[in-house]
């Protein structure tokens, strides 16, 4: 074989054995990527059918409104009733979070117009 031929492919086996190398670079490196999961880590809000479904609970109650800040939902609800059912009813809202609360009375009826937020789950 003439001296050019040689070099010509001692060329091509050095490139060769470079692109080798390389890839193997490559795999080695994506092996040492870790992967997390972000998910499990996340708190989980509740969407706004499940906490319709947790205060059927409460026989005489009316949403007045439903707002979304920061993907929480915080509830206005107004709940009627004597003393005895009120104080019954708020008992069932431990789960939730007050962050405003509003009292009034009209003759034996009275009302609680509550902001609720569903506390965070982990």
């Amino acid at each position: 074989m003439s001296k050019i031929l040689k070099n010509i492919v001692a060329f091509i086996l050095g490139a060769v054995v470079f692109v080798q190398i390389y890839c193997i670079n490559i795999k080695k490196n994506e092996k040492n990527i870790k992967v997390y999961n972000t998910l499990d880590n996340t708190q989980k809000h509740k969407a706004l059918n499940e906490l319709y479904e947790e205060l059927s609970c409460i026989e005489e109650k009316d949403i007045i409104a439903a707002n979304k800040r920061d993907n929480v939902w915080y509830l206005k609800i107004k709940i009627s009733g004597n003393k005895e059912e009120l104080l019954n009813d708020i008992s069932k809202l431990r789960n939730y979070d007050i962050s405003d609360y509003e009292i009034s009375k009209k003759e034996d009826k009275c009302n609680i117009v509550l902001e609720i937020s569903a506390k965070e789950s982990i």
